[in-house]
């Protein structure tokens, strides 16, 4: 069932055994993927509520990611695998929540992309068994797991991308086991952050703001800050969400719009700036899967709720992020030659976990 907004929080919040903030002990709450963006995220929000032990999952613990999660209280790297059900048995062993993310992303190949839809698939089978065992132990109390957006029309059968259509599975997978009472579907939209990637062309610079969609067709984003403020919510309000699926997004304009935006934060006197929709012919060439997305999103598009998640973030004290805020951080961080500089991701606006 997808959420719906129904209830205010005030005077209808937990009782005293279900608001984590009262217990004494602190709840461990389990992290894949820790290091990726979503999952580092997850990690800092969880950890800035000071309500958690954080076991932080990754392949790599002795990576400058990890390490750098390890830093921030209540953080214990831990080495686990997906793709390794066996390590997985460990990590989870005694947890009372977990956050679970999985990726397509499996190394770029001519021909084939970098999104590979079975590679995805294997890693939720093996995270929901897994979880699915503890819950029916009685030691998993709330499972999240990190979809994708649906579309704003359900009944608009548009061909939806392989890394999109991996992980609604997953969601059906967790649906079809005892799994489903206590979990919660996020479903996030594209990020802010995949308007910079380091392909030539494909990044915010002083004239050109990049995309994939259609210069006048709505394109709902978010930052991935964003979703670790969500995460840390869902486990905080476990009588709203265990159950539920909620599609969250930040923004809604049309590449147009992102563009004037853009040109706004730069200022009176800088040089105009235009859209720049990168060929679906390249896009295809490049990234296939990516082509697909674009297409998706142009004809059936993502289906968050704007006006119902800001009432909601608002009572849950959840600060959503503007695409504009965003950008006016970003371009602080502009290099001498004029170009912004975030991330060194090889990705073009997929879902990248």
């Amino acid at each position: 069932m997808d959420f719906s907004y129904q209830l205010s929080l005030s005077g209808s919040g937990p009782t005293s055994s279900e608001n984590l903030e009262n217990r004494s002990a602190k709840h461990i709450i389990a992290v894949t993927m820790a290091t990726s963006r979503q999952g580092a995220s997850v990690v800092r929000h969880l950890s800035k509520s000071g309500i958690y032990e954080i076991r932080a999952i990754t392949r790599s613990p002795f990576s400058k990611r990890a390490q750098i999660l390890a830093k921030l209280e209540n953080v214990h790297i831990i080495k686990g695998d997906l793709l390794a059900p066996e390590s997985l048995e460990k990590c989870f062993s005694g947890v009372y929540g977990i956050f679970g993310n999985t990726t397509p992303t499996k190394g770029w190949i001519l021909g084939r992309g970098s999104m590979v839809r079975d590679y995805e698939i294997e890693q939720g089978r093996n995270l929901v068994d897994i979880a699915k065992k503890f819950a029916d132990t009685g030691t998993l109390k709330h499972f999240v797991f990190s979809s994708v957006c649906k579309p704003r029309d359900p009944l608009l059968n548009e061909p939806a991308p392989g890394h999109f259509t991996s992980k609604w599975c997953i969601e059906e997978y967790i649906l079809n086991t005892s799994l489903k009472a206590l979990s919660t579907i996020l479903r996030p939209v594209s990020y802010f952050e995949n308007f910079v990637s380091d392909l030539p062309g494909v990044q915010i610079s002083e004239t050109s703001f990049p995309g994939v969609v259609n210069k006048s067709k709505v394109w709902q984003t978010i930052a991935v800050d964003d979703i670790g403020q969500w995460t840390d919510a869902v486990f905080k309000n476990p009588q709203i969400f265990l159950g539920e699926a909620i599609n969250i997004a930040g923004e809604e304009m049309t590449g147009e719009e992102m563009a004037a935006l853009w040109q706004k934060i730069k200022g009176k006197g800088s040089p105009s700036v235009r859209y720049a929709m990168v060929p679906r012919r390249l896009i295809n060439l490049i990234e296939h899967d990516i082509g697909l997305m674009a297409n998706w999103i142009e004809r059936a598009g993502y289906g968050a709720d704007l006006k119902q998640l800001k009432t909601l973030a608002d009572e849950l004290h959840i600060t959503m992020t503007p695409l504009s805020d965003w950008l006016t951080e970003k371009a602080a961080l502009r290099t001498s030659s004029k170009q912004v500089s975030m991330f060194n991701s090889p990705r073009i606006f997929g879902i990248a976990p």
